[in-house]
């Protein structure tokens, strides 16, 4: 019995890990620098992913840069994804991740960069589209 049930799990698991694969990351190429988790990133191509209350940023084919905090977001569930910044002035902060299934939307949690930015205006928000990708295509 505890063998069946091992295995029914397992057969569960992987296909849990197998739809996150196939919508579980976004690559984008973002044209400017910007900060997250207290880190300034130059202008680049990027791989986001989320994981439960986790997103995770890393340079494409290279090396995981940051590690942040989130919030589920909401969003329309369009077919590509989209990452979005808050930008002040010549500041800007990655803000949101929308994977492209409609539970994917993250929104990370406010630095205090951002919040002593945000104390001189509004932030002006860009949008950017992002290709879909499964995690095994990130390496």
């Amino acid at each position: 019995m505890k063998i069946k049930l091992l295995t029914a799990g397992l057969f569960f698991l992987g296909g849990v890990i197998s739809t996150h694969a196939q919508t579980g990351a976004v690559r984008v190429k973002v044209p400017f620098e910007f900060e997250i988790a207290n880190k300034h990133l130059p202008a680049g191509e990027y791989v986001v992913t989320s994981d439960h209350d986790q997103v995770w940023l890393r340079v494409y084919r290279g090396n995981t840069v940051a590690v942040v905090q989130s919030n589920h977001g909401v969003h329309d569930g369009g077919k590509t994804g989209k990452v979005v910044f808050n930008c002040y002035e010549k500041l800007c902060f990655l803000s949101q991740l929308w994977l492209p299934d409609a539970d994917g939307a993250r929104e990370i949690l406010t630095s205090k960069s951002e919040k002593q930015a945000a104390r001189h205006g509004e932030p002006q928000q860009f949008a950017l589209l992002a290709k879909p990708m499964r995690l095994a295509d990130t390496n």
